[in-house]
């Protein structure tokens, strides 16, 4: 059995080795983002203090069977190795929910789009922009994300449904596209 692999911290310790900043661009940053500590399978540990994104979303998805940890930092995601301290990939800013599978897949759900992590191919797919901004009612079922997307263009503030299937990366319904097939209001014939 597989011991502790890691710990969501409430900060920055105050001693002990110095923490080992993430960030999407490798640039080194010194404020406080989402901290996290990992245990090595000799014992050992270290800290990482992950860049925030633009959200108030941070959670840690552990698949000690592809060693892999994926972590959401206040909306920005980044995919760790086991023991490695650089990021196999960092992305996205905006996450605000994240659907997890029974067969290791993640479906991120930023303000405008969706994200799907198949954790077992290091493959990442970002959808098409399906929201104007944000969504409401989210609900995850079967292989759907269903809710609404807001349309901007409205002049009620609309809220229109959608459905994703992660499965076939299939988007029906939603509120951007429509504005693609719309006439513009200057064209009167």
């Amino acid at each position: 059995m597989q011991g502790k692999r890691y710990e969501i911290l409430d900060g920055l310790p105050s001693y002990g080795p110095m923490y080992i900043p993430i960030s999407q661009d490798g640039i080194p940053f010194y404020s406080e983002g989402f901290v996290v500590r990992f245990y090595k399978s000799d014992g050992t540990n270290w800290v990482a203090n992950f860049k925030s994104g633009w959200t108030n979303f941070s959670g840690v998805y552990d698949f000690p069977e592809f060693n892999r940890t994926v972590i959401f930092a206040f909306g920005q995601c980044y995919i760790m190795v086991d023991h490695e301290q650089k990021p196999l990939k960092a992305f996205g800013v905006g996450f605000t929910n994240v659907f997890q599978t029974d067969d290791n897949i993640l479906i991120a759900v930023d303000q405008t789009d969706f994200t799907v992590i198949e954790v077992g191919s290091d493959t990442v797919w970002h959808s098409e922009r399906t929201s104007w901004d944000g969504f409401k009612d989210i609900a995850f079922s079967g292989d759907y994300v269903t809710g609404l997307a807001y349309e901007l263009t409205s002049d009620e503030g609309e809220w229109r449904p959608f459905s994703f299937n992660f499965r076939i990366k299939e988007i029906v319904g939603g509120a951007y596209h429509l504005q693609e097939n719309s006439k513009p209001w200057w064209k009167l014939w």
